[in-house]
């Protein structure tokens, strides 16, 4: 039996790009001016801009209390040129992030409201529309399987880590590099909640996330619905199958280092037999991953993005 929390959208980015010179300056000034409004109309939360050379970035808090906890970040504004590779001219652009897994009840309708009223030309009816993802997390977590009790891997992928926290303890597997357009990253949701002093999902179960990073899709935040599932594209192979596969020392050797490097790190440091051990990881497949069953939360995740 497998037990899961529903698919969600973690994190999103979209872009647009900013045409002209004069509406780039304008558009760096109203993120003063959504500043100056949140006593207002934002009193339990907080609006923080931060200047750099090419860069401006607004931080909007749904809710600031005095502990860490108590700070909700739900979106990020950024404001920013850079100049395109080869090239004279200045890309200038608008990229909205949002934190959907912190959205309660009224959060993102104000945030809306207020970003219409100060940046008609960004209302996120629009954006959702003609906006470009440039970042997608979207997670499942798992309340039956608990983190480094299996293998993850991706097939041609060559780089793995695994973080090792204070003490030693294993944390976050990352599968695939933090450049790469797609990444999947593993970790112990239920430690990371009561570390930053939240509640967690539950005392009893574990709570494993399984995180899918996509860069770069091109495609508006409407269109997200026909994405290519990419959980399809993890692999994961039960640690006790793997074990009991073979007696050989080698092999055992290769899991050992599986759980402290990743799988595809482990291959890559044997090219040798890469292929073999690949094959066998293949024949112990996890019963209870299923990518399929995962993407059917689709569109009730994309619900929560939606104008």
């Amino acid at each position: 039996m497998s037990i899961w929390k529903r698919l969600l959208v973690d994190r999103i980015s979209i872009t647009v790009v900013i045409g002209s010179k004069d509406f780039y300056h304008q558009t760096e000034n109203r993120l003063y001016t959504l500043k100056a409004k949140q006593p207002a109309l934002l009193p339990l939360g907080k609006i923080k801009v931060f200047q750099g050379q090419y860069l401006r970035r607004l931080d909007y808090y749904a809710a600031y209390g005095k502990s860490k906890a108590s700070k909700r970040k739900i979106a990020d504004i950024k404001v920013g040129a850079n100049r395109l590779f080869g090239g004279k001219s200045m890309h200038r652009y608008f990229s909205l992030t949002l934190y959907p897994s912190q959205f309660k009840a009224g959060d993102f309708q104000t945030f809306k409201d207020l970003l219409t009223a100060v940046m008609p030309e960004f209302n996120y009816a629009k954006l959702h529309q003609t906006g470009k993802v440039t970042y997608l997390e979207l997670a499942a977590d798992s309340l039956t399987h608990k983190h480094h009790s299996f293998l993850p891997y991706r097939k041609y992928t060559k780089t793995s880590k695994i973080w090792k926290e204070d003490g030693g303890h294993l944390g976050t597997t990352y599968i695939g590099s933090n450049t790469s357009p797609q990444r999947f990253r593993i970790y112990d949701k239920h430690k990371q909640l009561l570390d930053t002093g939240k509640e967690p999902y539950s005392n009893v179960f574990p709570q494993t996330r399984i995180e899918a990073v996509v860069r770069k899709l091109g495609v508006a935040p409407v269109d997200l619905i026909n994405m290519k599932n990419p959980f399809k594209k993890l692999a994961i192979a039960d640690l006790a199958a793997a074990k009991a596969a073979s007696d050989d020392q080698d092999w055992q050797d290769f899991i050992v280092e599986s759980l402290k490097i990743g799988v595809p790190q482990a291959l890559s440091n044997h090219p040798t037999i890469r292929k073999k051990y690949m094959a066998m990881l293949d024949t112990v497949q996890a019963p209870w991953w299923s990518p399929e069953f995962l993407w059917q939360g689709l569109p009730k995740a994309l619900a929560v993005i939606a104008p």
